[in-house]
């Protein structure tokens, strides 16, 4: 079912996703002899295999996917794309804490300061947030929601509940509690390893790269 944007255009329908792999029958199909394992910490593998962990992965992408045309269909209601209503909300939340400046909304959705200075200047042009000067350091500006916005809050909260009751439905309140911060945790380490990753990449080029000529006439030389 195509979800109305506000401007009465239609919005694509959400896109179908693969069904999850059914688990294999035995443990010999769950452990490929063939590949190498994509973890190698014993928490994170069963009975040898990688199997569930690369099942965890996958479903998380396909979760992220899914998760994303959602957001993007409940901000389509309100004639927003969906990470302008990801900006806008992360400016609310973060702000209950603390005055939200660029920077902030950056680090808090991982993605560079110029893209959300471009994004929440769209916004402002739109009327739905103002930039003023810090209370605490006039060097700075700090990102305040209008009545507008909240407007469009309001609009889209019947929406945004009832897709929220039916995708989180499934867990108790007692789950609900323990997955929170395991996924914070999570957001954490993922970004640990991705700061990791350019290090890793530049070992493995030099581990690969073959010696220069001078250095197999040295080795050819001292050969009897």
């Amino acid at each position: 079912m195509a979800l109305r944007a506000g401007n009465g255009s239609t919005k694509p329908p959400v896109p179908r996703f693969a069904k999850p792999r059914a688990t294999p029958h035995s443990s010999h199909d769950a452990h490929d002899h063939h590949s190498p394992l994509t973890v190698s910490r014993p928490e994170l593998l069963v009975n040898g295999s990688d199997y569930l962990y690369r099942k965890f992965v996958h479903e998380l992408l396909s979760f992220a996917a899914m998760h994303g045309a959602i957001r993007d269909g409940i901000a389509g209601c309100v004639d927003l794309g969906g990470v302008q209503h990801t900006i806008l909300q992360s400016i609310r939340h973060l702000g209950v804490v603390h005055p939200v400046a660029v920077r902030d909304v950056a680090q808090h959705l991982g993605l560079s300061g110029a893209f959300i200075t471009i994004e929440t200047a769209k916004l402002q042009d739109r009327g739905l947030l103002e930039k003023r000067p810090s209370t605490t350091d006039r060097r700075k500006v700090s990102l305040v929601l209008t009545k507008k916005a909240y407007e469009l809050f309001e609009k889209a909260a019947p929406i945004q509940q009832a897709i929220g009751d039916v995708q989180f439905g499934c867990l108790s309140a007692r789950q609900f509690r323990e997955i929170v911060p395991i996924v914070t945790r999570l957001f954490e380490t993922s970004r640990e390893a991705l700061l990791l990753l350019p290090h890793l990449k530049t070992v493995g080029e030099k581990k690969t790269k073959r010696p220069g000529r001078k250095k197999i006439a040295n080795r050819n030389r001292r050969k009897p």
